[in-house]
């Protein structure tokens, strides 16, 4: 077994991997895949060392093991707990992370988003009806929008329209001033100076949305023993623990902040992506609409609605990579020994380029999507595993739901003449925000 320091690594010196890094982290992926095959290793100053699997074995190993070799919850310098509250499930792992997934499961699962496509078709529709005609505007804060408010809805069933707004404005607010502060994610900037210094902004953001979220959360709780009411916070709160505990008011807050920081932006860029890659082939955006206008009102998943999404999460990700974990001891992967703390991942962005797994990967073609059902393991955008995307059923629908109606009521043109993925803080959406013209309303 040779030791993780023979891992390949992609050429040049550290420092030219942080620039190439920064500049086009989707890029800086594939070439390494290119240079060094199905794993390497690199340092990022500030991000620790990490080895990528680009193959599906290797994923798969990395996937199946316990929670006490490799683990998936609260990983070191990627945890926002410090804001959003501790004790999600994906701060978890083992039996207490299973536990949990079992309590949220069936409220973000499709079958029970399915009972809310009205609703968010609704919401698409009054955001559309807001954009401008033949001025650019950026797709991707108009789809985060709708994506957020969305998911409001789901979590705050019994809230109505406007206070759907109030509550999206209040963590909007939290989530583009606060979470993608600098202060947020390094410990030295936290220090709290007054009012106008960088944390203690973020720490008033934070107070906005916690006590807003917590009446919200009180006032659903009044429903908690009639049976006839039921959402996500219900179930939180009548969810009896194996040791026979309850859930904490600051808990179910903490779990539905947590689901809406891993939702909301991600969802929207996501939708962004994809609507980029209609725009720019005309030939898919016209078999979809086709599709569309000939699919019986009633009819829950036209299929190549649904393989637009996937083949739009294949082609263009917001995530730097799926199922990451932490060695919390030594660890043998691909005939090398990881040490304890080393970060390891699936390098989406090259597994999702792979000639073997997809002919013609750089082309957009919801084609290959009809002949297979969505992928369930490394090849699946939502990462597998035990700690997959908890909200992936809720996300698809809420973007087949959004794109369909943007589809079939707006025309849309690219405003500008290069896309490429750029950093918002933790994911990434298209440069400029995607600049689009509304040339007509259909």
């Amino acid at each position: 077994m040779k030791p993780s320091s023979e891992i390949p690594r992609p050429a040049g010196s550290l420092l030219n991997h942080s620039l190439r890094f920064a500049k086009n982290t989707m890029r800086f992926y594939e070439d390494a895949f290119r240079e060094c095959g199905d794993i390497f290793a690199t340092r990022i100053p500030g991000l620790g060392n990490w080895v990528y699997v680009c193959s599906l074995d290797l994923a798969k190993i990395i996937v199946e093991a316990p929670p006490d070799v490799l683990a998936g919850g609260d990983i070191e310098g990627f945890s926002l707990a410090h804001l959003l509250g501790k004790g999600a499930a994906s701060q978890l792992d083992g039996p207490a992370h299973q536990e949990r997934r079992d309590v949220t499961a069936p409220y973000l699962s499709t079958q029970e988003s399915r009972r809310h496509v009205e609703e968010f078709r609704a919401i698409t529709e009054r955001r559309l009806a807001q954009w401008p005609l033949g001025k650019p505007f950026p797709l991707v804060l108009e789809l985060q929008r709708i994506a957020l408010e969305a998911l409001v809805k789901v979590f705050f069933s019994a809230a109505g329209p406007e206070k759907i707004q109030q509550i999206a404005d209040v963590y909007q607010r939290f989530s583009f001033k606060g979470l993608r502060s600098p202060a947020s994610v390094h410990p030295t900037l936290q220090v709290e100076l007054g009012p106008w210094s960088p944390w203690g902004r973020v720490k008033a953001k934070q107070r906005e949305v916690f006590q807003l979220f917590a009446a919200e959360i009180e006032a659903r709780l009044a429903a908690v023993d009639q049976p006839d009411q039921d959402d996500i916070i219900l179930g939180l709160a009548r969810a009896r623990l194996k040791d026979g505990s309850r859930l904490s008011r600051e808990v179910i807050l903490t779990e539905i902040l947590d689901l809406l920081f891993q939702g909301h932006e991600l969802t929207g860029d996501s939708m962004t992506w994809t609507m980029g890659e209609l725009i720019t082939n005309p030939e898919v955006l016209a078999e979809l609409r086709r599709e569309l206008d000939a699919a019986d009102t009633a009819a829950s998943d036209p299929p190549y609605l649904e393989a637009v999404v996937y083949e739009g999460l294949r082609r263009r990700h917001s995530n730097f990579f799926t199922t990451v974990r932490r060695v919390k001891q030594p660890f043998e992967l691909g005939g090398y020994l990881l040490p304890e703390g080393t970060l390891v991942c699936v390098c989406y962005p090259a597994l999702s380029k792979r000639e073997d797994l997809y002919t013609q990967p750089q082309t957009f073609n919801p084609g290959r999507f009809l002949e297979q059902k969505p992928p369930t393991d490394a090849r699946c955008p939502f990462g597998s595993g035990a700690h997959a995307c908890a909200g992936q059923g809720l996300a698809v629908v809420i973007m087949k739901t959004a794109l369909a109606t943007i589809a079939r009521k707006a025309d849309l043109k690219l405003a500008q003449p290069e896309v490429h993925p750029v950093r918002n803080a933790y994911w990434y959406e298209p440069n400029k925000g995607m600049l689009v013209t509304l040339e007509q309303r259909r």
